[in-house]
């Protein structure tokens, strides 16, 4: 990513047990216009042996090239989980080579914050769970002007007369020295 550092900016702990419902594609970046610059990097840290009858992460091959779309359509659950990648995909004039993250319990897989993704359902009688830490630049600072998406969400932790992401809220993973 070509970062002088990395600070959290959001975790989840995901769990989708057997029987369990899709996640749209989409690009986590998409949902951080709320702060400059609009990237971020994603590990997906996996708790139990994961496949695609588990559900598990899908990744559009060099999606992380084509730009950013801003959010659409529903996030969980929807009926067709493809649908606005496939709406882009052909917008765009775009190619769409599905990886599926099949990597056992402890695994860890890294995206890019423009990478298309989403989950099918879990057909499995296994659980599929995992760890998710989002991470941006340490140099991030909050948007000056946008208030929407989620923006209202997080403009809670932006102080009075700052940009700064303060560690307080977004802990430093780590900051190169020689920089």
């Amino acid at each position: 990513m070509n970062w002088k550092g990395a600070k959290l900016i959001q975790d989840n702990v995901l769990w989708k047990p057997p029987g369990g419902k899709t996640l749209g594609y989409h690009q986590d970046a998409a949902y951080d216009d709320w702060i400059i610059p609009q990237t971020m990097m994603t590990c997906w840290m996996s708790l139990d042996n994961t496949s695609k009858s588990t559900g598990t992460l899908e990744y559009v091959k060099g999606s992380h090239k084509w730009g950013l779309q801003p959010p659409k359509g529903e996030f969980h659950s929807p009926k067709d989980y493809k649908e606005q990648l496939n709406i882009f995909a052909e917008k765009n004039n775009q190619k769409i080579e599905i990886v599926y993250v099949e990597v056992p319990a402890g695994g860890v897989s890294f995206h890019h914050g423009y990478m298309w993704h989403g989950s099918g359902i879990n057909t499995s009688k296994d659980h599929r769970r995992a760890i998710v830490s989002h991470c941006v630049p340490s140099d991030a600072k909050f948007h000056p002007t946008n208030e929407g998406g989620t923006a209202k969400i997080y403009k809670k932790y932006k102080k009075e007369n700052s940009d700064l992401l303060d560690e307080e809220y977004f802990p430093l993973l780590w900051k190169n020295k020689s920089i």
